[in-house]
This record gives structure tokens, sequence and C-alpha cells, in this order.
């Protein structure tokens, strides 16, 4: 059973499909965080390619093989139950398997502000790594006051003419080099003291407004081409409390090799404590997830 239908979860199918396992795969969306991306240029084998139409591609081919797949199902909880596990969903469904691999990836913490949806794949972004080249000689925003925040500011630096770096209170970041780089930019104006209120434009985005914190009796407005949200993410992974260990952020914690600790458990992609979300480490993790589990499931015929 493979929950998830993200770049890990995708990659696992047709691993474990060409590997003439059975697989039953169930998630609530096709394609996870990638399907909203406006751009990726970092995938092997692709210059440029869209989130959606990378998902495309990774369907079409998990499309050639026999594969049971039931989108559209929130998975509620996970457990283990006379040697199974066993999934329950939303709708009151429930799969089980022999074995499981769990890569229902992340999502971006969100802002919460007017426009932060609208603009979605359209100037906001989640993934300086993944966008920030689409932005060259622009004038971005990037929100947040830790690690990720001022990585993306410094790493958006040397590509867009201009950075905005808006934090509620001083930085959280505790990586020295990376504080200086920030402060040695000549193109980061750091905002301190602000948090978002909106986020504006037309068929892109062209400006943010900003107010201080915590009163928020004063008002700024920015005029930007995009708006990077750096508040750090929320692992897809409730459903599977009390069942695997998690680090402190909800991560579930694997090996090398994916296990949980859990026998025929494994887990791959960004809903683990795997160090960097990328797509292409995603994959990776999916493909080693079920090679350990076909390694399990051999060893109990």
């Amino acid at each position: 059973m493979i929950l998830g239908c993200g770049p890990a979860g995708m990659t696992a199918a047709i691993y474990a499909a060409r590997k003439r396992i059975d697989i039953v795969m169930v998630s609530e969306d096709a394609g996870g965080q990638v399907a909203t991306t406006f751009g990726i240029e970092n995938y092997p084998g692709f210059q440029y390619v869209t989130g959606p139409e990378l998902v495309d591609k990774f369907r079409s081919q998990m499309g050639q093989f026999d594969i049971e797949q039931y989108l559209g199902e929130k998975i509620t909880r996970l457990s283990r139950q006379d040697g199974l596990f066993v999934a329950q969903t939303a709708s009151g469904k429930e799969h089980a398997a022999r074995a499981c691999i769990i890569a229902t990836g992340a999502r971006p913490r969100q802002l919460g502000v007017t426009g932060e949806n609208k603009y979605r794949g359209k100037g906001v972004s989640y993934c300086a790594t993944c966008d920030a080249p689409l932005f060259a000689d622009a004038t971005v925003a990037v929100v947040g006051g830790g690690n990720s925040a001022l990585s993306a500011a410094f790493e958006l630096s040397r590509i867009a003419s201009k950075v905005y770096l808006v934090s509620r209170r001083e930085w959280r970041a505790d990586e020295a080099p990376l504080i200086e780089n920030v402060k040695a930019a000549s193109n980061i104006e750091t905002i301190i003291g602000y948090v978002a209120e909106a986020i504006a434009g037309e068929e892109v985005v062209k400006g943010i407004t900003i107010k201080s914190f915590p009163k928020g009796d004063e008002y700024k407005s920015l005029t930007v081409d995009g708006v990077f949200v750096e508040i750090g993410l929320l692992s897809n992974s409730d459903f599977a409390r009390g069942l695997v260990r998690m680090n402190e952020r909800g991560e579930i914690m694997v090996d090398c090799d994916t296990w949980t600790g859990v026998p025929g458990l494994f887990a791959a992609g960004d809903v683990t404590n795997v160090k960097d979300k990328q797509i292409v480490i995603a994959c990776g993790q999916g493909a080693v997830a079920v090679m350990s589990a076909f390694e399990y499931l051999l060893r109990r015929r």
C-alpha cells in the first residue's frame, strides 16, 4: 500500500509495479506540492517544466501499469491490525496491505492573507530553490525570519535585483555564516517588526501590503513581482501519530533505507526527516522505499 501520490509515491508505484508487487495507492490528491509549482528547472531531463506538466508525465508513466488507485481519499488513520497495515479514509473506506509506504508529503505553512491562494504559482512561491531562477532581475519579498527565510533571501539576492526580507521579530536563524551573508548583500532590505497583510496583483503578483507587529497600526505597500513564503512546512503525518516515531516538526523518522522502525512500514519524501525537500530527492526515496519493502515481503513469504 502506498499512501500519497506525489513524486515519492508515484516513483514508488512505478518501481513496485515493475517488480510485480500488488499495489493499492491511496491519496487525497495527485501531485502534491508539485502540482502547484509554477516552474521547475532542476529536475533531470527537463531544462524547464511546469509542475502540472511534470505531474502529468509521472501519471502517464504510472498509467502503463495496473495500479489500483483511490484518489480524492483523505487518510484519517493508519493502524496495524492482525499483521496488516490498515488505512482508514474520511469517506469511511478501509484499505489493507502487508507492507506500507507513507509518501503523503508536506504542505507549506501559509500566511493566511488575502490574495495568497489566488496568486499561488503566479508569483506566490513556497520554494526559493525551485522558483528563484524565474525571478531574474525582478523585485521580490521573502516573508519569514528563520534559516529557510534567510537562505531564500540570500539565494534570491544573487538572481533578483531587489529582495525585501520581512519578519515579525528579530531573526530566529542560527547559522552565523548565513546571517553574515544576508547582512552583506547590498540588494537585501530587511524589514523587521512587520507581517504580511495582503498580496495584490493582476494576472500575476504586483505587490504586498505589510503591517506592523504586534499592534498593526502601521502599513507599508511594497511593489514586488513575487512573494516567497518561508515560514515552515507542515508534514502530512497526523494520521500516523502513535504508530511511528516523529520529530518535533511531525516529520516521520527514517533511516537510509526509509525504514520507520515499524516492521513493514516505510516512509519517503517530504513527510520524512530528510534534510532537503526536493522533487528529485523524494523520487529517490520513493525508489529506495520499494526496494526495502520488496526485501521485507520476500523474507516473509
